[in-house]
């Protein structure tokens, strides 16, 4: 490929899918939009022979994003130990139409929606950067492990069971969580509890194993987290859906599936997400910090 304006419509081609790939990976749109970036800066860098080599634009650029975002999900890790409380991935608003599933195999496969689930990413969380990695890169996008094993420094075998033991842990986290209609359900209801400030009826849509967690990150004030237990989780809820004065909560899609959005003066100051198990819920996941709800009030 030759320098210049072709290099460039090609890149701007691929820009799609490597934002796709680096928001799974990453779980933030900035920090995803800063991978592509780097990714292209250090594509236009590399000698023409490498460029050249035989290898399709997209495979090259792919392992560069994939070392790129190895390399920035460590670098995370350093960073988390001065956040100020608990650390929660970024929401993000509705993410349209479910697409294609990526896996290679029909058992394996997340589609690109199901993959920004909240509960997934959570658990991503808990990962190694190189599991995390290869996981979203073979099971989400359908890279081959011979494809991924130099990016996460292990033999092709070795990749492989990395992916694996991610896709177990996450199966096992995912495995009692309630279709699309019945979450939702289960939401408006709790909702509708919360507003009425119906503390038993609040208690009954909360799983026995409930725990609350909130990230403020330093930046708004935020109550002690996790908060664990059925008495105690439902009496915060209340006060946090209904006690503020001014503030406007309502049903919303988040990661892709129901949540609730907390505005005041049109502008979202909270969004909050759930994961469901055995008809309850089982966990809550409120982002208070601002720098985490950009995208939300995006103009």
């Amino acid at each position: 490929m030759t320098s210049g304006e072709p290099a460039s419509d090609a890149l701007s081609a691929e820009r799609p899918r490597l934002l796709d790939i680096a928001l799974r990976i990453l779980g933030s749109i900035a920090e995803a939009d800063r991978a592509v970036e780097r990714t292209f800066t250090l594509w236009r860098e590399a000698p023409a022979a490498e460029r050249d080599a035989g290898v399709s634009l997209r495979d090259q650029l792919t392992e560069i994003l994939a070392r790129t975002c190895v390399d920035a999900l460590r670098q995370a890790r350093l960073d988390r130990g001065q956040y100020v409380g608990d650390w929660l991935p970024e929401p993000l608003p509705h993410l349209g139409a479910p697409r294609t599933p990526g896996g290679t195999d029909p058992v394996d496969r997340i589609s690109l929606d199901e993959s920004l689930n909240m509960l997934l990413l959570v658990v991503l969380e808990s990962l190694t950067p190189e599991a995390r990695v290869a996981f979203i890169l073979h099971d989400v996008f359908g890279v081959p492990f011979g494809g991924i094993a130099d990016v996460v420094g292990r033999s092709p075998e070795a990749t492989r069971e990395l992916a694996r033991s991610a896709r177990r842990e996450i199966h096992h986290r995912r495995e009692h969580d309630a279709p699309g209609e019945r979450h939702r359900a289960l939401v408006l209801d709790f909702l509708a509890g919360c507003a009425a400030q119906d503390e038993a009826q609040v208690r009954s849509r909360l799983h026995p194993d409930i725990a609350v967690i909130i990230d403020g990150g330093g930046k708004v004030s935020a109550a002690p987290s996790p908060t664990r237990g059925v008495e105690q989780a439902a009496r915060l809820l209340i006060r946090v859906i209904s006690g503020v004065p001014a503030l406007a909560v309502t049903e919303q899609s988040v990661n892709g599936q129901a949540g609730l959005v907390f505005r005041r003066d049109q502008r979202v100051v909270g969004v909050m997400s759930v994961s469901v198990r055995t008809g309850t819920i089982r966990d809550v996941w409120i982002v208070l910090n601002p720098d985490k709800l950009r995208h939300w009030n995006a103009d």
